[in-house]
């Protein structure tokens, strides 16, 4: 099969990546995107290896009644990533990452795990923050000439765009797209809108606001829970949730499915800037516990200043690299208290088998992991299980609409 092959396939489920999946003519499985379950499609063949070949659609002979007008056509017609699931109907996407899910908990978990899940979510689903643009931040490159430009999917090819829908409106303060930006060409820019601070532009270290003057490396974000509200500075160039709607959705099903952690104590894994920090200390109050550990410096100078900004100077904040061994050696559960709780929000690659042995191997009474990717998901659930830990609650969010992004919030206990 040579590449750029164009072939008419029929495309039979979805998969995890964005992708669906279909046959071409020899019977080799194809990875496509842009298509839908149950279309007809022209595809071009865009790589092989040995049991699989990938594809986009080219052309829609029979559509599925899913699908839409794309909501960023602009990007679609480039093949730019970031926007995978952007020719979905809204509730089809939400049923997909279900799927998706769904399909990597039997796969990547074990008959035990799927069974546990139906148990304590019987009827369970993804749980939508709407489908209005919440995209607080995005990161680009720039031309030769100043423009903003983004890379095919799969490929290293650059492309102009003009227009990016899913953002907020306020990041239409910065004029991406009207003008040349006063950057080096080739720079990496994050351009950033926070919900209580001017929008910005992060260049590696250096922060500039709408005219390209120098600022203050630091934004400010704000998030309110119920009637609890705390401010966060944080740099503009660190981690942040991209959608300005997710931070308080998250920290408010953490502390429900946690329950009352009043003298807990609590180590929080891969803190971050410290969003679920700051509600943590409260949690715990005076006679509880805190200790978080994050690797990134700028990230850990943030959730220093945001606890003791808050009041919480009591609170362990330890800059480390989250290991086996460092959890093997990390002080837990040696004092009187009236439970221990291990909260861990890892990367897309997750806890891995090692890191989940160790936090087994501590003895906490809960565990409390967020998931952003649902093989990740699905095999560090699998460890935890193996460790003797049951899942306890299981509530799924899409706080990245129109992409293959999913985030799962489970709660275990002993």
């Amino acid at each position: 099969m040579n590449k750029n092959n164009i072939e008419v396939i029929e495309i039979t489920s979805v998969a995890h990546g964005g992708f669906c999946v279909g046959r071409l003519a020899g019977g080799k499985v194809a990875m496509v995107r842009g298509a839908l379950p149950g279309e007809r499609v022209r595809v071009r063949v865009t790589s092989e290896r040995s049991k699989v070949a990938y594809a986009q659609v080219v052309e829609v002979l029979t559509a599925s009644p899913d699908r839409v007008e794309h909501i960023w056509s602009e990007g679609a017609a480039a093949g730019l990533g970031g926007v995978e699931l952007g020719h979905v109907a809204y509730p089809a996407q939400l049923r997909w990452k279900r799927e998706v899910l769904a399909e990597a908990l039997r796969r990547n978990g074990s008959d035990a795990l799927v069974a546990e899940v139906s148990r304590v979510a019987p009827d369970w689903s993804v749980a939508s923050l709407g489908a209005s643009p919440g995209r607080s931040r995005v990161s680009f490159a720039l031309d030769s000439a100043g423009f903003p430009v983004m890379s095919e999917a799969g490929t290293h090819r650059q492309h102009r765009f003009s227009s990016f829908p899913l953002l907020v409106a306020n990041l239409e303060g910065l004029r991406l797209f009207d003008r040349r930006l006063a950057f080096a060409p080739g720079s990496r820019v994050k351009a950033v809108a926070p919900s209580a601070s001017a929008p910005v532009f992060a260049v590696g270290s250096e922060v500039f606001d709408a005219d390209f003057v120098p600022t203050t490396p630091r934004v400010r974000e704000v998030v309110r829970v119920g009637a609890l509200e705390h401010t966060y500075r944080i740099f503009a160039s660190s981690f942040w949730q991209t959608d300005y709607r997710a931070p308080a959705v998250l920290v408010g099903e953490l502390l429900a499915g946690v329950g009352d952690i009043s003298d807990f104590e609590v180590l929080e894994l891969y803190s971050g800037s410290g969003l679920f920090s700051v509600f943590l200390a409260e949690a715990v109050g005076a006679a509880g516990r805190l200790t978080t550990v994050e690797g990134d410096a700028l990230a850990v100078k943030s959730a220093g200043y945001n606890l003791k900004h808050a009041g919480f100077v009591g609170v362990s904040v330890e800059r480390a690299s989250v290991s086996a061994r460092f959890l093997r050696g990390v002080d837990f559960g040696q004092r009187v208290s009236r439970g221990t709780l291990v909260v861990a929000d890892p990367p897309r690659s997750g806890l891995g088998r090692d890191v989940a042995g160790a936090i087994c191997g501590l003895e906490p009474d809960l565990v409390a992991l967020i998931s952003c990717d649902p093989v990740s998901c699905a095999r560090d659930l699998e460890a935890l299980r193996r460790g003797g830990y049951r899942l306890q609650s299981f509530r799924v969010f899409d706080l990245f609409p129109y992409t293959q992004h999913v985030e799962v919030l489970s709660v275990l206990g002993r």
